[in-house]
């Protein structure tokens, strides 16, 4: 730990050296000077509103800005940009697997929020353990994302071991109504339409969002043809009353329809997928309903109730030989269900005391579940309740003191106390430095339990996590930030290639720090830059260090926007450093020539918009514009001799056109 502290406090100060030199003299005109960078409010770190710099976590913010400048695909595309987070998705879309992985620092053991209401669906291992963010792909209805990468098992439930992903949507809170429509085509036969209505009037509120999405085969970086068909839907409904300013209700539905079809493994089974005319089609049918109330008590007291319930409908066959006599057929089924009830009371004790608390309970639902003939299990359920309180105790004008406790009771493996505390400093507004611990449980889902691969008798994950960080602001338009990590956690569950099973692997110890800078020159030009750095030790002698290879050992995010009144453009690259890939050479030997290669690459993305007029946005995109050849996969690392490389999208473009009235 002190060896990773050195490094990240070396780092720190050879980054904010340098960028002092480069930068120190630049001047800005008083009309021209923005607002503090990290200024925003953010929700996530407490359950409260501060502000980010003072927030004493880990937490990066998507802004609404950001997304209608990015023009990002869906969620998981948004969260690529963050450091701190690694995605390994499959395929050009995201949207025709079921694996894609989401990890924060180093841990899948991530909560998903939808209006900080939950959004995971427990019955899977794989990303519908927790949700296809790709899925979440109609992005006029997300207001903004915050981005918790730190445990935060005391607030938003025990398995928050990596933190906590919240995704806010949109809401008319001024009167009047505003529709947008929208379309964009571009490579891989790419379609996309999206109609989006909102308004305020006498207090009602209203926000429709309707998308229609089309795509087709693609190409990698060496230009090899890769068969994906997408046909889907992803529409949003929000209505809600708000009654003076004392109550809010609101309810939002979310559906998500898709038909589909992919190859049935990587590149190579790609080439004899087409020989033996082998191919997987699938529907999704996935559905989110949430109800939420929220009740100005006093000045002093807010009491908000949520209601949800959370679909997830997937069907799926792999082909073989279709039309002939050796015509083979597999079908999958993963049907999932969730439903929770919440309520959480804030009280503003006084000046010293913020009380966040309130109860949970979630029930968790595998509906229909079948691999194969001997793989099918159905109405496998488990629930979770639990109380929690924090306190966030003002102990001087600089120092704070959040502490609390939270008690969970899982269906299945008994109660646990996971208390959490957070000791934080604003000595002035340069400032703030914080170090916190946290406990984590972690129990398995029922795939893993009883699943292809599952064992009845995992043991659950149990761990703690300690957490620091140090943000800087040498002036309102330059903040630099330091945040270093360790997590223990026992009875890891992962699974054996040997055995073939989920097992309890032993201890997982993960380390790491980030760095993150932001520098705004003038009003026209900015750049962010992120180095994240993790180490998470092999769990066995047959693993590779960093969840066998899955996570890089270091990545970067690196940003530069320019603005004018009309026009504006952004490069965003993302860096992915010493990326192992898996130990086992079941799908070729990660360790070759061959593969070093492919185990560090950089991918940049252009993106412009031009605004001829205030209800007309033109942009244009090019996502990969070096053409890299790579994969976000672990499995194998080998494009060319291994059996199971994912390839991710070669060059491509996008242009759309804006229209609101």
């Amino acid at each position: 730990m002190e060896k990773t502290k050195s490094l990240s406090n070396a780092i720190l100060m050879s980054m904010l050296m340098s960028t002092s030199v480069l930068w120190g003299g630049t001047a800005l005109a008083a009309e021209e000077t923005p607002e503090y960078l990290l200024g925003e409010l953010v929700v996530t770190a407490t359950r409260t509103p501060v502000e980010e710099f003072k927030a004493n976590a880990n937490i990066s913010v998507v802004t609404r800005e950001t997304i209608e400048k990015n023009h990002y695909s869906n969620v998981q595309d948004a969260l690529r940009d963050i450091p701190g987070v690694t995605i390994a998705g499959y395929g050009n879309t995201g949207e025709v697997y079921s694996s894609n992985s989401l990890i924060l620092n180093g841990s899948d053991k991530v909560v998903v929020l939808i209006d900080g209401v939950r959004a995971n669906i427990n019955g899977s291992s794989s990303t519908y353990g927790k949700m296809a963010t790709s899925e979440l792909s109609n992005m006029d209805s997300i207001e903004r994302i915050e981005v918790l990468k730190s445990s935060a098992s005391t607030l938003y439930g025990a398995d928050a071991a990596g933190g906590v992903i919240n995704i806010i949507t949109r809401k008319a809170t001024e009167n009047g109504v505003s529709t947008k429509l929208a379309a964009a085509t571009g490579s891989y036969g790419k379609e996309r339409y999206n109609l989006t209505h909102r308004g305020n009037a006498d207090g009602f509120y209203w926000d429709l969002a309707l998308q229609k999405k089309i795509s087709g085969n693609f190409k990698d970086g060496w230009n090899r043809e890769i068969p994906e068909h997408l046909n889907s839907e992803n529409n949003m409904i929000k209505i809600g009353k708000k009654f003076d300013d004392n109550a809010d209700i609101n309810v939002t539905y979310q559906t998500y329809k898709a038909d589909y079809l992919r190859p049935t493994g990587g590149w190579n089974v790609v080439a004899s997928n087409k020989a033996n005319n082998q191919f997987n089609t699938g529907s999704k049918d996935n559905s989110k309903l949430n109800i939420v109330y929220t009740q100005k008590m006093s000045d002093k007291v807010t009491n908000q109730l949520a209601l949800y319930r959370n679909k997830h409908v997937s069907d799926e066959i792999t082909w073989k030989n279709p039309g002939k006599t050796n015509a083979t057929t597999q079908p999958y089924i993963y049907h999932y269900s969730s439903m929770g009830l919440s309520d959480q009371v804030t009280v503003k004790a006084d000046d010293k005391h913020t009380l966040v608390g309130g109860f949970e309970w979630y029930k968790d639902k595998v509906d229909n579940y079948m691999t194969s003939a001997s793989s099918k299990y159905s109405d496998k359920s488990t629930t979770n309740k639990a109380i929690y309180i924090n306190d966030e105790f003002a102990l001087t004008d600089t120092w704070s003191l959040s502490y609390g406790v939270r008690y969970n009771d899982d269906s299945n493996y008994g109660s646990k106390w996971l208390p959490s505390i957070v000791l934080g400093n604003t000595p002035n507004d340069k400032m703030n430095y914080y170090l916190g611990f946290k406990k984590f449980f972690v129990a398995p889902y029922p795939s893993q339990l009883y699943g292809q691969y599952g064992t009845p008798d995992l043991n659950p994950e149990t761990g703690s996590a300690f957490e620091g960080g140090v943000n800087y602001r040498f002036d309102p338009t330059f903040v630099s930030s330091v945040h270093v990590f360790r997590r223990d956690m026992k009875d890891t569950i992962n699974y054996d290639s040997g055995t073939k099973k989920y097992l309890n692997s032993g201890e997982e110890v993960a380390t790491g720090f980030d760095v993150q800078v932001r520098k705004a020159f003038d009003s026209h030009l900015s750049t962010n830059v992120g180095y994240t750095y993790t180490y998470i030790k092999p769990t066995a002698p047959n693993k590779n260090p960093n969840s066998d290879g899955r996570v890089p050992r270091s990545a970067w995010n690196i940003g530069i926007s320019y603005d004018l009144e009309k026009f504006s453009a952004n490069l965003a690259a993302r860096g992915t450093i010493a990326k192992q890939g898996g130990f086992a050479k079941t799908y070729g030997d990660n360790t070759s020539a061959e593969a070093s290669s492919y185990h560090t690459y950089w991918v940049f993305d252009l993106g412009m918009n031009y605004k001829p007029s205030k209800v007309i946005n033109i942009y244009a995109k090019c996502n990969n514009v070096f053409d890299r050849l790579y994969t976000e996969q672990r499995a194998c690392l080998l494009p060319e001799t291994g059996t199971s490389w994912y390839s991710a999208p070669g060059r491509n473009f996008e242009v759309g056109v804006e229209y609101t009235f």
